[in-house]
């Protein structure tokens, strides 16, 4: 059973907030639109979540937070969620803490990584993150690449920050087997006191990918995101603000790190699940799903920018 909104809309991912703390401060933060310092659920809670979850036919999971990784029991939340043989299961950090960590997530079933990387220059990295921790993230990727096949670069492209790195970035990805994902300024969180400054359209890098490479089509599993093929890697592209066409095609819900639900990003939570989680009551929190994805919306549904390349 694969749960359908009322926009025809399947529900196939559920993105989980572990924690609600990090060790980085990046100007764009969203923190996954919840709040900071909050109570956080328990690897055996995730993995009563995720008992309720497949039941429902969500068969693919991101850890995200805060900084996953601050979690001293990270790698016994994975192992919970993989207990239960879902198709897939990836995690997104800042990379500062991948070096001791990348063996062991990988062996408690991980299937794959997001890792942060928004310049390659360490000046414009501190400024982006606060931390002078660009040297920490590169000896974590190399050193994550010896456990994972599958790592994606996550960069959020800054106007007059970072924007010129575009290339530099492809090359770098391209280097060590690292896809990449451009990611446009969301207006949410810290985003939305940067937002006027900082805002740049996506758009404006598709004549530079199309130069190097070609548009192999849209992910459809997950926001009807562009792909392009460069260099052996795949190059996705993130636009999310104003763009109906890539809500259309959202596939996923969140759980924050005290257990309520919310269907978008940009809104409030629907459901408050904490007590059914911590009740182990597996119909309630069944049914929860249910309802939650009855309220599941785009958040943009009128005409605003879209991704121009030709399908």
């Amino acid at each position: 059973m694969v749960l359908i909104d009322n926009y025809g809309r399947p529900l196939l991912k559920l993105r989980i907030v572990v924690n609600s703390v990090c060790n980085f401060s990046c100007i764009f933060c969203h923190f996954e639109g919840q709040s900071r310092l909050i109570p956080e659920l328990t690897p055996e809670d995730i993995g009563f979540v995720i008992d309720a979850a497949m039941r429902v036919g969500i068969n693919d999971y991101k850890i995200t937070g805060g900084e996953p990784l601050l979690r001293r029991d990270i790698v016994k939340i994975i192992e919970e969620i993989a207990e239960r043989r879902p198709s897939d299961i990836s995690l997104t950090t800042n990379g500062y803490m991948l070096r001791d960590l990348a063996r062991h997530l990988s062996h408690a079933g991980l299937n794959r990584l997001n890792v942060s990387l928004h310049s390659l220059k360490p000046d414009r990295y501190k400024y982006i993150t606060g931390v002078d921790g660009f040297e920490n993230v590169l000896n974590g990727l190399m050193e994550a690449k010896n456990y994972f096949r599958r790592i994606k670069l996550n960069v959020v492209l800054l106007s007059g920050v970072n924007t010129d790195e575009v290339d530099d970035m492809i090359d770098f990805a391209s280097k060590h087997g690292f896809d990449l994902q451009f990611i446009e300024l969301m207006p949410v969180g810290d985003g939305s006191s940067i937002f006027s400054k900082h805002y740049y359209n996506i758009n404006n890098i598709i004549p530079l990918l199309e130069k190097r490479g070609k548009f192999i089509g849209n992910r459809m599993d997950l926001h009807n995101r562009p792909l392009f093929s460069i260099d052996g890697i795949r190059v996705e592209l993130i636009k999310n603000y104003e763009n109906p066409l890539f809500c259309a095609g959202c596939t996923t819900m969140r759980l924050t790190s005290n257990g309520q639900l919310k269907t978008c990003l940009y809104k409030r939570p629907v459901l408050d699940l904490w007590n059914i989680i911590k009740g182990r009551n597996l119909e309630s929190l069944i049914n929860a799903f249910k309802e939650a994805n009855s309220l599941r919306e785009p958040n943009f549904k009128g005409i605003g920018s879209r991704i121009t390349v030709k399908i």
